[in-house]
């Protein structure tokens, strides 16, 4: 194999690895979405229904946190999510294959 099959190979790897990561990113941003909804409608849930599984009041207290827990996690792993497929991105592109060639 020459050496820029080899390349090409490499790079067209490293432009796969991106994909993947773009979709891990937004698996992460769906993950976020439905944990904020499920802290918001137990908050709705707990305040119609007084004193089943806490005091109104409490659900009303937690619902910032939760929400914040949520957005924390899933907004590092997201962004972290989203530099890997970056770097892999600018890699493939260091390496002159596909992605500098446009195909």
């Amino acid at each position: 194999m020459t050496m820029a099959g080899r390349r090409d190979r490499w790079s067209a790897a490293l432009l796969n690895a991106s994909t993947r990561w773009t979709g891990r990113a937004e698996r992460c941003a769906r993950w976020t979405r439905r944990g904020v909804a499920r802290c918001r409608r137990w908050a709705a849930e707990g305040a119609q229904r007084p004193g089943e599984l806490a005091p109104p009041s409490w659900f009303a207290i937690a619902l910032p946190f939760g929400i914040a827990w949520y957005r924390t996690l899933g907004g590092t792993a997201r962004a972290w999510c989203r530099v890997s497929s970056g770097s892999f991105r600018v890699l493939a592109r260091a390496l002159g294959g596909p992605a500098r060639r446009g195909g």
